[in-house]
């Protein structure tokens, strides 16, 4: 299945707003370059809104919105938007936390707390955290997941029912001997971390991540709702131009880590998780965004993730790493959003976090029916690239 990621309204091309974040770390004549990049791919791509924030040594340098979160309404700095496969890696960091507090073992059989989970006996947390689990992806399923899906998009998926269409397909290799993006691990590790803890997944992420964090404009929740103010998302994966802003993101991550953020909240957190230690001990932060799995996989007959891992693109605990940077991407249903973080031990001026969400027009995807561009990122790597030449991340 293609990533439902997304498009957008009708919207204006003109910067809603000046910058919120202050200058210190980069001279007006930078700013405007980066602010150029931003304007420069509104026009190409063609999007109907951009919020961005820029980071450098933990200080924001630039936060701005351009465009409308829908017709007729500006977008600003506080738009909420689905901030997706972020919250992989905010379930690693739990994961990670609760090892720190002897909660629980990354290298034990997740059979210890999913007794009755097929190849529980072999698969540890490690294993789902790395993708390297083996459990298919439920999002992979034409007939048990993508057709219902485009049928209903409104429709809630249960945790349950998600890993019930991963056990119904063959399982392609055994826990731990290839790499594949798999949905269903992280829905099973959410279990796992929720059997282990003896609390909701909810309240763990709350209260470990993202109280700890005081991200107040973050705000977790199993259905579709989104606080206001909303950006507003469009999308034609259906076969038709329709707001895609309410479609139930049930299906998307473990229950209780699916999230709406504000690109200041995605961009400090991603910041405070990987690119310094503090928030996470040396040791576990290391773990995360350690390129150990270079070398590692292959391409295997009916996996349609199944590749080597590469120094362009590798996987931690619930990032992906790609040269010196570490990576979030999300893509779904008319969102497009990335966050790249420069870790501090890898840049000479400090460490740099650039994130950006987008939301598209109508023409901004050429062809609707295959796989849709995340041009939020392609905007995030061209201003990395901007920021530090010497190790730019990789253009996909």
């Amino acid at each position: 299945m293609r990533a439902y990621i997304p498009a957008l309204a009708l919207a204006c091309l003109i910067a809603a707003g000046p910058s919120s974040g202050g200058a210190d770390g980069l001279a007006p004549a930078e700013l405007e370059t980066l602010r150029s990049i931003a304007r420069d791919q509104i026009e190409r791509r063609h999007l109907a809104a951009l919020v961005l924030e820029v980071r450098i040594g933990g200080t924001a340098v630039l936060t701005e919105a351009f465009g409308e979160a829908m017709a007729g309404v500006p977008a600003t700095p506080e738009g909420r938007f689905r901030n997706g496969a972020v919250g992989l890696a905010y379930v690693a960091a739990l994961a990670l936390r609760l090892a720190e507090d002897g909660a629980i073992d990354l290298d034990a059989p997740i059979a210890r707390w999913l007794p009755d989970l097929p190849g529980g006996d072999r698969t540890t947390i490690r294993m789902l955290a790395n993708m390297t689990a083996g459990y298919p992806d439920h999002v992979a399923d034409e007939e048990r997941f993508v057709l219902p899906f485009l049928e209903d998009p409104f429709a809630p998926w249960s945790p349950q029912e998600l890993i019930a269409v991963s056990l119904s397909s063959p399982r392609l290799f055994a826990p731990g001997a290839n790499w594949d993006y798999s949905h269903s691990g992280y829905v099973i590790l959410g279990q796992v971390l929720e059997a282990a803890a003896g609390r909701p997944l909810h309240d763990l992420m709350q209260e470990r991540i993202l109280g700890p964090l005081e991200l107040a404009g973050t705000y977790g929740s199993d259905t579709a709702e989104i606080p206001e103010p909303a950006i507003h998302a469009f999308t034609a994966e259906r076969g038709i131009w329709e707001d895609a802003t309410y479609w139930n993101p049930s299906w998307t991550l473990p229950s209780g880590a699916i999230q709406v953020t504000t690109i200041s909240d995605m961009a400090r957190s991603f910041d405070e998780i990987v690119g310094h230690d503090g928030f996470l001990s040396a040791e576990s932060r290391a773990q995360m965004i350690a390129p150990d799995l270079i070398g590692f996989g292959a391409p295997l007959p009916g996996c349609r993730g199944c590749h080597e891992l590469t120094g362009a693109f590798s996987y931690g605990l619930g990032t992906m790493l790609q040269g010196d940077w570490v990576f979030q991407t999300p893509l779904f249903g008319g969102y497009a959003a990335s966050v790249g973080t420069l870790p501090e031990e890898r840049s000479e001026t400090g460490r740099i976090t650039v994130a950006a969400a987008a939301t598209y027009r109508r023409d901004s995807v050429a062809d609707w029916s295959g796989a849709i561009p995340n041009w939020a990122d392609e905007t995030v790597r061209l201003i990395a690239a901007q920021l530090h030449p010497a190790s730019p991340p990789p253009m996909r």
